[in-house]
């Protein structure tokens, strides 16, 4: 790249940026925002059509399932751990449902603290969810062989590489 191309894309950069930063200069400021955590701001469709959310809660919901068979098929569990099987299989039957997001009209009659402990609050019902899978899992690791437990490890690591909802925690670089 000669020096002129280099400079006329210097100069194409800046003034990109300083177009951009005049068009978020002249948005409205914080008073006549809804704060983007909230309703359709958030992402969109995200609370857009109830049956698609349906939808992709089933295929989940189904997903979960072929993992779990997957797993009892891999461990090739011995006629002694079906009981701790079906025990652990009940309690990860279903997926942790997500809360629904709250509505702007809904968000817009709450006060801040209100806002806090209704956030607190589902976050407590998940927190409970969780350790209750948990704690099942660790009950149901204990009636395992080592060769099971090794094969466990192997094929729930990726799952625990995710958080509780299902999204990756590991930082990528």
């Amino acid at each position: 790249m000669t020096s002129i191309s280099r400079l006329t894309f210097s100069a194409a950069l800046v003034l990109g940026t300083l177009f951009t930063s005049i068009s978020f200069a002249q948005s409205p400021g914080p008073m006549g925002m809804r704060p983007p955590m909230f309703g359709n701001d958030r992402m969109p469709g995200m609370m857009g059509n109830p049956k698609m959310q349906e939808q992709r809660d089933a295929k989940r919901a189904e997903r979960h399932q072929k993992r779990l068979e997957e797993l009892k098929v891999y461990l090739q569990l011995q006629a002694s751990q079906d009981d701790a099987w079906q025990s652990f299989a009940g309690v990860m039957k279903t997926p942790i449902k997500r809360p629904a997001p709250m509505t702007p009209s809904e968000v817009e009659k709450l006060t801040t603290p209100e806002r806090i402990d209704k956030m607190m609050a589902r976050k407590a019902e998940t927190d409970a969810e969780i350790t209750k899978r948990l704690n099942a899992s660790k009950t149901f690791y204990a009636t395992l062989t080592p060769t099971q437990q090794r094969v466990f490890d192997t094929h729930t690591q990726k799952l625990f590489s995710k958080g509780p909802m299902g999204h990756h925690t590991k930082m990528h670089h």
